[in-house]
């Protein structure tokens, strides 16, 4: 009889022992599952500069009684009309010029709550796991979330403003997902949530020395017009076309000049950022590009090929000589945009019209058009002669 209790303690300390070891092994693969869908987002976010650039929308019905709809649909969107997109940058978010900060769930609970009054805030209701993780199946990821927290939540850096919208990453995409709804006393369309994805699995531009660009390039597959000839022409960093009546410049920069902060930070980079990432190619630090007037961007992808991006389309041009003739670039013409930069040190010389009477320079502010909003916009127009190689300001 001993022996046999000795032996039944024996058992049942085991089956204890083996019982507790299962909850513990089940405890501690929940937290794994639990950490990895965080820490695959951070890992995600955490590379020096990333384009995300967007690809589908979701959406559902809200009713007054039956609350969010579980029925998710994807939302007739077109990618070149919404104008969504998102740059992270070593974890931390920017949307154009707008930056974001992370900040846990309690405290941007806590701040959404504060833009709301006393009884306007029983209305607002925060999506359930469950519903976050429909959204994320209907945007194509192949995971799930545990608990609101795995998300990635935001607040404008400068105000603190919470963002409606909660993230997570992996691979090669960036799901928004929207977090808050409220009740409605009628049946509505609530935004479900986003997906973007990651333009480093887009072409790449590599950096080319900008002496090399000299010459004339040709778009073979243009429809020549008057203000689309095909043809342009660069010279010593820069970039000149015919249009109409006038010859226009704009500047080549090699971005490698500008510190990742401030690419990041700037607005017009950004947007033509989205338009490269559209048409299948990044602009990055690396990249030696131009623009001009009309919104175009023009990437070099090598010495003698570039790609202008703009208007929906992608056109490819080649160089078609080192040199640039007279009868495309007159020399004087050349001079005459030099000599106004040399006599305007502030401004650039953007435009000359030549019409029956002087030749009409444009001045902008700046020439630059990746990287400055106001560039190509004309300051002031001054009438010139050219008189023995040097340029005079008609009074």
């Amino acid at each position: 009889m001993e022996y046999f209790m000795r032996k039944l303690t024996f058992f049942i300390i085991a089956l204890i022992i083996l019982l507790t070891s299962g909850c513990s092994t089940q405890k501690q693969k929940t937290a794994i599952t639990t950490n990895t869908v965080k820490a695959t987002t951070l890992k995600v976010l955490k590379p020096n500069s990333k384009t995300w650039t967007f690809s589908k929308k979701i959406s559902s019905k809200q009713t007054s009684n039956h609350g969010v709809s579980n029925s998710i649909s994807t939302s007739a969107v077109s990618k070149t009309d919404d104008l969504s997109n998102w740059t992270t940058s070593k974890g931390r978010f920017i949307s154009y010029s707008v930056k974001y900060k992370q900040v846990p769930l309690k405290e941007w609970q806590r701040d959404m709550r504060k833009n709301f009054v006393k009884n306007a805030q029983k209305k607002i209701h925060l999506m359930t796991v469950t519903q976050v993780n429909a959204s994320l199946k209907k945007l194509g990821a192949g995971f799930k979330i545990s608990k609101l927290s795995d998300l990635i939540f935001l607040e404008t850096q400068t105000n603190g403003m919470p963002l409606n919208q909660a993230f997570v990453a992996k691979g090669h995409h960036l799901y928004a997902i929207d977090i808050q709804y409220i009740d409605t006393d009628q049946t509505i369309t609530i935004d479900r949530g986003q997906v973007f994805a990651d333009t480093r699995t887009k072409k790449a531009a590599g950096q080319i020395a900008a002496a090399k660009l000299n010459g004339t390039w040709i778009a073979a597959e243009t429809t020549t017009s008057a203000s689309d000839t095909g043809k342009i022409m660069i010279k010593d960093g820069y970039l000149y076309q015919h249009r109409y009546d006038s010859f226009e410049r704009s500047a080549i920069q090699n971005l490698n000049s500008y510190s990742l902060i401030s690419l990041n930070q700037n607005a017009t980079y950004a947007s033509q950022k989205i338009n490269a990432a559209r048409a299948g190619y990044q602009l990055n630090q690396k990249t030696v590009a131009s623009g001009d007037s009309l919104g175009y961007l023009y990437l070099f992808i090598n010495e003698n090929k570039l790609i202008r991006i703009g208007q929906g389309q992608a056109t490819t041009y080649q160089k078609t000589s080192t040199l640039v003739a007279a009868n495309d670039l007159p020399q004087d013409d050349i001079k005459i945009f030099e000599q106004m930069d040399q006599k305007n040190p502030a401004e650039a010389a953007s435009t000359i019209t030549v019409k029956a009477d002087a030749p009409l320079v444009g001045m902008s502010s700046s020439i630059k058009y990746l990287t400055d909003p106001e560039a190509g916009q004309i300051i002031s127009n001054e009438a010139v002669s050219l008189t023995n190689g040097t340029v005079t300001i008609n009074n």
